[in-house]
């Protein structure tokens, strides 16, 4: 098992790097590991469109870096045959590395790719000429790594997808920095809230809140469906935690209309963080937002009914706020 470091393992530290401390880390497990690299190193790959990929529509051109990843890995799963590798993509500042471990790993995790960056630091180091080589190696990557375990096939899955897809959605990220990167901060009365997409969707003529109850009767959940429908369909923005089956189906209705959505998470995002899945793709289209009720942080809470009640009335506020007389204020971050 992981011994515990406040550094890499306290719930309440946003460490990007921060471990599961209760995985045992030695054992046969899947993850996707994330590294970056040094600000002094140049980038490891140039992301360039493909017509001739039509599914993913991008591809990683490394560069004089990266273009000893490859052996480097190589050598790696050679000397760890507990290892294999299905897929890896050298993005310009990181690498995502899909790793299988299929036997135990006596000195865990950690140590095997603490072992791979230090082969590709070490590839790169003896690939360059004598004359230009300096005497001490250079560490190419920054302290530490990100893992995400997969605890299911289909967990493992994503995984794979996502980091074939990273090039596409790294261009996405370049084509709409204010939709996909930037953080926004919403000041609604006395509080302050953190935001992440489309912040103008606020500003549409019709912004409202969708919240089910659960005490409607048959006729009532029609008459509440049709009157969200009906919202949507004048150009209604829908705003909400989106928890109930019934939110998601309006939710679900908005999207597939071609509209936008606002949606109250339950944790805030890192700086690095972008949407994933359907969600990504919504934000490249200037079509979602995202309102967090705090900061990020890694520790995962469970979504009590209080909790629920709460970003329910947090969308409600929003809602209020912007569409009423007073409008809340909104900057960049």
């Amino acid at each position: 098992m992981q011994e515990y470091n406040p550094f890499y393992c306290d719930p309440t530290h946003t460490n990007y790097n921060r471990r599961a401390y209760h995985h045992d880390y030695t054992r046969s497990a899947r993850y996707l590991i994330t590294f970056i690299k040094q600000q002094d190193v140049g980038p490891l790959s140039n992301i360039k469109e493909s017509a001739e990929l039509p599914v993913h529509n991008a591809y990683c051109e490394l560069s004089v870096v990266g273009r000893v990843i490859p052996t480097a890995i190589d050598d790696w799963l050679i000397r760890y045959p507990q290892i294999k590798v299905p897929v890896y993509a050298v993005m310009p500042d990181h690498l995502h590395v899909c790793v299988n471990v299929t036997d135990a790993l006596p000195n865990g995790l950690s140590r095997a790719i603490g072992s791979l960056k230090g082969s590709i630091s070490s590839e790169y180091h003896f690939s360059l000429p004598d004359q230009v080589r300096p005497q001490k190696m250079q560490t190419l990557f920054e302290k530490g790594f990100n893992d995400r375990i997969a605890y299911s096939q289909e967990q493992w899955e994503r995984q794979i997808h996502y980091t074939l897809d990273n090039p596409r959605r790294f261009l996405l990220k370049r084509a709409y920095p204010d939709f996909m990167l930037r953080r926004w901060q919403l000041t609604v009365g006395k509080d302050r809230y953190i935001a992440k997409g489309n912040v103008f969707l606020l500003k549409q003529p019709h912004v409202f809140h969708v919240k089910f109850s659960r005490r409607y009767d048959d006729s009532e959940k029609v008459k509440w469906m049709e009157e969200c429908r009906t919202h949507i369909l004048n150009g209604g923005i829908p705003v909400s935690p989106f928890i109930h089956p019934m939110e998601k189906a309006i939710r679900d209705y908005a999207v597939e209309e071609g509209y936008g959505i606002v949606r109250v998470t339950t944790n805030g995002f890192a700086e690095r963080e972008s949407a994933t899945g359907a969600e990504f793709e919504l934000m490249a289209q200037g079509r979602l937002l995202l309102i967090a009720p705090k900061e990020h942080s890694t520790r995962k809470e469970s979504l009590s009914y209080s909790w629920a009640q709460q970003l329910n009335g947090l969308a409600m506020r929003i809602v209020n706020t912007f569409r009423g007389n007073v409008s809340g204020l909104i900057r960049a971050l």
